[in-house]
């Protein structure tokens, strides 16, 4: 069963990906955390997105963050910009993200 569930976490980041760079034009989608991670998936893990390449628009944000959410829907949904990460976690993601768009 979760296999299954990290089957369909991993379809959902790659449409999203596919979403941000036909709507958003981002030059780079990046999935992390346990998803990312070999065998750190369980049952309440969500899809962990850093986004490079956009133009950081607040209200664009929330507008898009909300378009994600429901595509990712029932999984819940954590996106990263450049400007909202700090170096420690930009390493994170440097070392164990897979560019998926």
């Amino acid at each position: 069963m979760l296999e299954v569930r990290k089957r369909e976490a991993l379809d959902k980041a790659y449409k999203i990906a596919k979403f941000l760079k036909e709507k958003y034009n981002v030059s780079k989608v990046v999935l992390y955390g346990s998803l990312a991670r070999e065998f750190d998936f369980w049952e309440f893990s969500d899809i962990d997105i850093f986004i490079d390449g956009w133009d950081d628009d607040r209200f664009n944000y929330w507008t898009m963050f909300l378009e994600i959410e429901n595509i990712a829907r029932p999984y819940k949904v954590s996106i990263v910009t450049q400007r909202d990460t700090t170096e420690a976690l930009l390493k994170e993601i440097e070392k164990e993200g897979r560019e998926i768009g």
